[in-house]
Order: C-alpha cells, then sequence, then structure tokens
C-alpha cells in the first residue's frame, strides 16, 4: 500500500464529513456558552465564519447523503431561507449512528478530540469534555474505552513531538483538554484562515478563508471541504508549508506554518496507533505512514539547507554594509574632532557619531533575525516529524 492509497483510506464520505460539522459546531457554541471575559467576542467571530462555511458548503456541494443526513441537511439549509444553526447544533446526537463501523467513527472522533479554532483564548474544560463525551456515546460503533485510548494517544504523541524541541511558542500543548493550537500572533482566527489560504494554499478572498479555515480546523465540510481525517492530507504534503518541503513565509507565519504541520503530524500519529493498527490491523499502511512522514523529514531538511544559504548572503550583505558604515564613520569622526577642536563641542560628537544606524543596514538585519528564527522553527518541525516517524516504527 502507498501514500495515496492510505490517504484515499482516510478520505471522508459526505456522511462522516457532514456529522464531524455537526459535532464540531456543537463543540463551538457548547463552549461559547460557558465562556466569558475578553475572548468571548473573538470565539463569537470564529463561530460565525465556521457555520457561515458548513451553510455554504451545504447548500453548494452536490454530495450523496443518506436519507439520516438529507433530512437533517434540509432542515438547515431549505431553499431560499436563512440557515436553520440549531438543527446544525442537534444534529451531531441525532445522525452519528450513521456511521457504523469503529474504524470510521474513530476518525471523526480523533478530529475531534484534535479540533482546536480558537485563535483567542482556550476551550472551556468542562464544555469540551462533555461534547466528547456525547459524541463518543453518540456512535454507537465505538468501544467504552475509545475516548480515553484517543486521549492517552494524544498525550503519548504530543509528549514525543515535544521532546525534540522547544514547542511553546507553537501553543501545542495550549487548551484544556491538550488541544492542538496554533500560533496566532494575537489576530482572529478567520483573519488566519485567510492569510493561510492565501500565502500558503495559495486562493484568495472568501475562499482563502474557507480553504484557511480547513488547514487550521481539520477536514470538516465546514472547514472547506477538503474532506481527510486525521491529518491524512501531510501522508502526500499538500498539508502546511505547501508540503511542508517549501521556504515559508519569511517568518512572520512560519509558526503558524510550523503547527499546522506539527498538528498534523500528531494527528496522523494517534489514527496511525489507533485506526490503521489497533482496529484494522493494516500495518502495510502504518508502513506507507510512516515513509511519507519520512519524506516530509527530508522536505523539511531541504528547506533548512535553503534558508541557511539565504542567511549566508545575507550575512555578506550585512557585513559589507558594516564595513561601509564603518569607513564612513571613521571619515566623519575625523572631520568631527578637527571641528570640535575649534569650537569646544566635544560633547556633541559622541551624540552625532553614534546616533541611528542605516535604515538599509536595518532592515538587512531584521531580514537576517527573520530568517535565523524560522531556520529554528524549521530545524525544530522536522526533528518532532520524526520523532514521531521513529515511535510509529519502534511500535511495529
Amino acid at each position: 500500500m502507498n501514500a495515496v492509497q492510505v490517504q484515499k483510506k482516510l478520505e471522508l464520505s459526505s456522511d462522516e464529513d457532514f456529522v464531524l460539522t455537526a459535532w464540531q459546531y456543537r463543540m463551538m457554541q457548547r463552549d461559547i456558552a460557558a465562556s466569558k471575559g475578553k475572548h468571548l467576542p473573538a470565539k463569537r467571530e470564529v463561530r460565525n465564519a465556521f457555520r457561515t462555511a458548513a451553510a455554504a458548503a451545504i447548500a453548494q456541494h452536490d454530495r450523496e447523503w443518506s436519507p439520516a443526513v438529507a433530512e437533517v441537511v434540509l432542515l438547515i439549509s431549505a431553499n431560499g431561507a436563512a440557515p436553520n444553526f440549531e438543527a446544525l447544533e442537534s444534529a451531531g446526537p441525532e445522525i452519528s449512528s450513521v456511521v457504523a463501523r469503529r474504524s470510521r467513527a474513530l476518525l471523526l472522533l480523533i478530529d475531534l478530540y484534535g479540533f482546536e479554532p480558537w485563535a483567542e483564548g482556550k476551550w472551556e474544560k468542562a464544555a469540551r469534555a462533555e461534547t466528547l463525551s456525547a459524541a463518543h456515546a453518540s456512535m454507537s460503533a465505538l468501544h467504552p474505552e475509545d475516548l480515553e485510548a484517543v486521549e492517552n494517544a494524544y498525550r503519548h504523541a504530543i509528549k514525543k513531538l515535544s521532546t525534540s524541541g522547544n514547542w511553546t511558542k507553537y501553543a501545542l500543548l495550549a487548551g484544556a483538554g491538550l488541544g492542538l493550537g496554533v500560533l496566532t500572533g494575537g489576530l482572529a482566527a478567520p483573519a488566519i484562515a485567510g492569510a493561510y489560504g492565501a500565502l500558503v494554499l495559495g486562493y484568495s478572498g472568501a475562499v482563502a478563508t474557507t480553504a484557511g479555515l480547513a488547514a487550521l480546523g481539520g477536514g470538516s465540510i465546514a472547514a472547506g471541504g477538503l474532506g481527510m481525517a486525521g491529518g491524512a492530507a501531510l501522508i502526500t504534503g499538500v498539508s502546511g508549508a505547501a508540503g511542508a518541503g517549501m521556504v515559508t513565509l519569511a517568518g512572520k507565519a512560519a509558526g503558524l506554518t510550523a503547527a499546522r504541520i506539527a498538528a498534523d503530524a500528531v494527528r496522523l500519529h494517534v489514527v496511525t496507533q489507533l485506526v490503521l493498527r489497533d482496529v484494522d490491523g493494516d500495518e502495510e499502511a502504518a508502513k506507507a505512514v510512516i515513509v511519507s512522514l519520512r519524506e516530509r523529514v527530508t522536505n523539511l531538511g531541504k528547506t533548512v539547507a535553503a534558508l541557511a544559504e539565504h542567511i549566508d548572503k545575507l550575512r555578506v550583505q550585512v557585513e559589507t554594509k558594516q564595513s561601509e558604515l564603518d569607513a564612513e564613520r571613521e571619515q566623519r569622526v575625523a572631520a568631527e574632532d578637527r571641528v570640535a577642536r575649534f569650537r569646544g563641542v566635544a560633547d556633541r560628537l559622541k551624540e552625532r557619531v553614534t546616533g541611528p544606524e542605516d535604515d538599509e543596514l536595518k532592515t538587512l538585519i531584521a531580514e537576517l533575525d527573520e530568517l535565523t528564527d524560522e531556520k529554528k522553527t524549521v530545524e525544530t518541525l522536522a526533528d518532532g516529524v520524526s520523532s514521531l516517524a521513529d515511535d510509529l516504527e519502534e511500535a511495529a
């Protein structure tokens, strides 16, 4: 089995996609109802973007729903009427039984557990735990111990990732229940999603926001309809940093990109252990995942090499410019020293000589600092993905 076949195996059906969307929206609604304080407006903004994308996707996509799901879809998106978001919120418990196989239900539970849409604030622990428990209970194909197994698998994968470097800046351990947060830079999620969709995925406008939400939130229909669970997009390199092989966004969005790849790698680790191995007993698929993760590490290594080359060129430019400025300074010091002897203003000499740096030099140094940080980011990411691949290989 190759990577493309594994990715195909992890694609969500229309019904599965809808079930995941319904539970994600329910989790957000329950969280907002329990939230207070300064982050509540930002959460509502994210929720609104999510449900708008869900309604648009339901209305526009020609999907093959089962009769049970089609009935709920009609309630949510009646012709000419405003979307019925209450129906979307209540849909999860009503239609989860359409997911009849344990392996498929487990995929949805894994994606729901790792769902982390908030740009500001964290999940309310009790609300999140209650929704996860309700989803677990509603998917009758799941075993009683499955939710605990998912939580333990996430903890194990995150621990493996975090031991490979300092991931604090990417907020990967943030959230009430080890949800997989991303670096936000203080922006609201729709703004982040738009930037991510435009800069990384190559979209623009509203499409960029929808595609960006897909990258940030997972593979559900509301997140752009990518329709792949468990970080499966990472298998063939269509997730994060344009496939984890391209020089990323000159520092400013590198943290976001790195967190996206890392989050997908963690999800994929959990899916490989719990679904491909434990439930399906498909070691060939597990090996294909390991190979794909190794390929991502190789691609990241190429990114590091490209960044290192760029950094070296910038350093030469900085050194050349600094030498020019030093020579100019020496001439100016000598000239002003001669003037100072006649005017008795030696105290002013120091102020003039040590004045503001050249703007071009400042720009070069700032770019050098950004690229150096980005290189460290990608190196940390490569080490983390490699650790996850090693762990899967050792568990075979």
